[in-house]
């Protein structure tokens, strides 16, 4: 095993208009850290990203935590424990944790702040398999926010008609997938690009897909939609959420994950001008954070492992290779560059895991 930590810190705040990569940050290497009592060394198997990881960087920071330059970036990983001084851990115990971006992290389990909440939450997996990306993707914080969503907002049911955007991306692929499992009747994914949308039809994950940047989402919602939409999930805002409020049914339910769009311009745009059909349609609109729900998360992911191994979802993980990816990882985020889940593989998964049936 390596002795070499790799990391990345933050160097540059990321302006409004730029894409976060590599001029954001600089890699560094050094020793492999060691620790003390009460505390445990984890090798680092795998970087979750989020589009909130911006705001980490960026000198207008509202609701997210804060790196400062010169510290390692940090992100929820998944690792091994590979030395403990800490009652609770042995060698070889599979955690997913707040971590940063390097080969090596040092955790204190039973470190607190000033009013006695713990430091660094930590989930110790009790049975893990391979791969682990599963425990980002489907079976974690992206499969959670798909299920928070479509089943416990939107409560999509049988006959509803579902519009799903970025529905390419981590959560919108694994939403398509939940809506089916529902009943809905008809899922239509809006993407990026042709390559994107075909492979919202080739995994079968849509009925239809809407290229955003190819085709005028004026014409092509309504096209859809001829009898409006019973569910929209939104993870972009801006022009998408008002054509969604425009044509929303009766009854209609809106869940809001993000708004990618148009969240980091400045100024900030215009809101929806066609918010009154929340009034007209009698449609009720939610926004949510994922980890509100943090103690039913084993409840979300334990059905979500009974679909999958019925057959009725799918992993959709795309994997950057490798920790000297990870800025190119984040910004794909932003610049569409990645299909699914976006995961970062820093090492390889323990080989005496069991594999995922």
């Amino acid at each position: 095993m390596s002795t070499v930590n790799r990391q990345w810190l933050f160097r540059d705040f990321v302006e409004p208009d730029e894409l976060p990569g590599p001029n954001n940050f600089e890699m560094v290497e050094g020793e492999r850290p060691e620790i003390t009592a009460g505390q445990i060394l984890v090798r680092v198997i795998l970087l979750g990203t989020s589009p909130a990881q911006r705001m980490y960087i960026s000198a207008e920071r509202e609701f997210h935590i804060v790196v400062e330059k010169g510290e390692v970036m940090q992100g929820r990983a998944i690792g091994e424990v590979i030395e403990s001084q800490h009652a609770d851990y042995e060698v070889g115990d599979v955690i997913q944790a707040g971590m940063s971006w390097q080969d090596y992290v040092v955790l204190s389990p039973d470190e607190t702040d000033e009013h006695g909440k713990h430091v660094v939450e930590i989930e110790k997996f009790e049975n893990p398999t391979r791969p682990l990306t599963t425990t980002l993707g489907l079976f974690g914080q992206l499969g959670c926010s798909a299920w928070v969503s479509m089943i416990e907002i939107a409560q999509v049911k049988a006959g509803d008609s579902v519009l799903i955007s970025a529905a390419a991306g981590g959560v919108g692929s694994i939403a398509c997938q939940l809506a089916r499992v529902q009943g809905a009747k008809r899922v239509v994914g809006i993407a990026g690009g042709p390559d994107k949308t075909q492979w919202l039809l080739d995994k079968g994950l849509c009925d239809a897909a809407i290229d955003y940047k190819n085709e005028n989402l004026a014409e092509a919602i309504p096209r859809e939609f001829p009898d409006d939409i019973d569910v929209f999930l939104d993870n972009v805002g801006g022009e998408t959420l008002d054509l969604a409020l425009k044509h929303i049914a009766v009854g209609g339910r809106l869940a809001i994950c993000g708004s990618i769009s148009t969240e980091y311009q400045r100024p900030r745009p215009p809101g929806p001008t066609h918010y009154y059909n929340l009034i007209y349609r009698r449609a009720r609109m939610e926004g949510f954070f994922v980890f509100d729900y943090l103690e039913r998360w084993p409840e979300f992911i334990a059905q979500m492992q009974t679909w999958y191994q019925e057959g009725k979802l799918q992993l959709t993980d795309h994997v950057f290779d490798g920790l000297e990816h990870a800025p190119e990882a984040l910004g794909s985020l932003f610049s569409g560059g990645n299909t699914g889940g976006c995961v970062i593989r820093v090492s390889p998964d323990p080989v005496s895991l069991p594999a995922l049936d």
